[in-house]
């Protein structure tokens, strides 16, 4: 009803300065009576003067209002009495506003309260960053882990590692790693996690920061252990033999610690010893190859990356791969862009893919796969590309596909068991993965994933 009252006061004070204007009008020129003339005159200026103060009292209280809501400052008392009840309604109203607005601010400002003291609380660092680089907010747990308070810059990371205020600052985080590991000080593994959100046209960068040496020194230890059954099942199985033909083949030529006599060398014995030898060298030459795997696998050539086409990449190893027994009856079904250029180690990245491609063949050309069909995808998302290789081949048992990337593991009879584990190392100092999955039921699916890291 209050705009009711207020359009009612504005007609009648339009329709009172409408007819003094007509009457000053009607008294200077008609009548020629000049004196009722200047006071109709006057009280046509009154009446002018008084729309104006009308407009401008409600206008005043309107500004004050929305200046103190631009300002978040609730504190403003509008009158509720100004003699004039449409004025009145219209006080009525931004009181009201004035009360909501009120209300609104302190539930937020109780849920940031709340938010602020679960983010004090978490055991994740979390700080963030302006576009000046310095830090605008920061949890406790961040600043124990990286010594860093508010208002403070973040070249001060530096003292983690040179590079970390680089990582943090980085102008485009959709080409470059949006997770880091530094280790400190302190010897402490940290994980740097970035995200980007813009307020008030500024970026701010927010940043997770959680030790994770526990969990790395735990996997470590694992790996480790695994790796040594390998090497332990590994080397025992080409020693055992040996030593056992030794003895056997010692016998022969010696008893009660004498050499036996020539005469009583038959030629059996002659024949027993040649193949005991054969023996110990084939085993010995399984060893040595098995030691020579191992180095390559514990010093890889340090990655020299540059842009390279993977799609080109990926066509010349089918090609060398189309040599391959039984290649003509596998189906090859490719979903590859005409070029497709990435930043990585070309010699590197091509030992990977042709593992995998070696991997996919040999599981496809077993007897009893219909339609034998490999798949080959290249796409890219924000950050990374994906070559991934999937096979209807026969399926790796769940029991086995944790190990299928330790070193050394294999179910193949003359595999070396280094493959997949070398081909996930290669990744790995790349800034890459390879994951296995085999959740589309028929399928086994390795993805290789490369990171854009310049």
């Amino acid at each position: 009803m209050a705009y009711k009252h207020f359009y009612r006061a504005i007609l009648f004070r339009l329709a009172i300065i409408l007819l003094l204007a007509g009457a000053t009008t009607w008294l200077f020129f008609e009548k020629q009576n000049y004196p009722l003339g200047v006071l109709s005159g006057l009280l046509l200026a009154g009446a002018v003067i008084n729309i104006v103060r009308y407009f401008n009292h409600l206008n005043r209280w309107i500004s004050f209002f929305l200046l103190g809501i631009e300002n978040e400052d609730t504190t403003l008392k509008v009158p509720s009495k100004s003699g004039n009840k449409a004025i009145d309604e219209v006080y009525k109203g931004m009181n009201r506003l004035n009360e909501l607005f009120r209300q609104t601010k302190t539930e937020i400002n109780t849920r940031e309260q709340y938010f602020r003291l679960v983010i004090n609380q978490s055991t994740t660092g979390l700080f963030s960053v302006n576009e000046k680089g310095r830090v605008i907010n920061i949890n406790p747990e961040a600043e124990k882990l990286v010594h860093l308070k508010e208002y403070h810059h973040i070249n001060a990371l530096s003292a983690v590692d040179k590079a970390l205020p680089g990582f943090i600052m980085q102008s485009d985080p959709n080409f470059h790693p949006s997770s880091v590991i530094f280790e400190n000080r302190h010897g402490q593994k940290l994980l740097f996690k970035l995200s980007q959100i813009i307020i008030k046209n500024q970026k701010i960068k927010l940043i997770a920061v959680s030790d994770i040496t526990k969990e790395l020194d735990n996997r470590e230890v694992d790996a480790w252990i695994k790796l040594a059954r390998t090497l332990s099942h590994e080397i025992m199985n080409n020693i055992a033999p040996i030593t056992t033909l030794s003895k056997v083949i010692s016998g022969y030529f010696s008893q009660n610690n004498k050499i036996v006599d020539t005469g009583k060398i038959d030629e059996k014995i002659i024949r027993n010893t040649v193949k005991g030898l054969n023996v110990i060298e084939e085993r010995s030459v399984g060893l040595m190859n098995f030691v020579e795997n191992y180095r390559k696998f514990t010093k890889l050539p340090e990655p020299h990356l540059k842009e390279v086409n993977l799609s080109a990449m990926i066509e010349n190893n089918l090609l060398a791969a189309s040599a391959f027994p039984g290649f003509d009856k596998i189906i090859i079904k490719k979903q590859i862009p005409d070029s497709f250029h990435f930043v990585t180690d070309e010699k590197l990245q091509t030992q990977v893919v042709t593992n995998l491609l070696k991997n996919a063949l040999e599981a496809l050309s077993s007897d009893g796969t219909e339609n034998p069909t490999l798949m080959i995808k290249l796409w890219q998302t924000d950050r990374t590309a994906r070559i991934e290789f999937a096979n209807n081949g026969p399926a790796i048992p769940p029991a086995l596909r944790e190990q299928v990337f330790v070193p050394f593991f294999t179910t193949k009879e003359n595999g070396s068991g280094i493959g997949l584990s070398l081909s996930k190392q290669i990744m790995l100092t790349m800034g890459g993965d390879i994951l296995l999955n085999s959740k589309k039921e028929g399928w086994t699916t390795f993805t290789v994933i490369l990171n854009r890291t310049v």
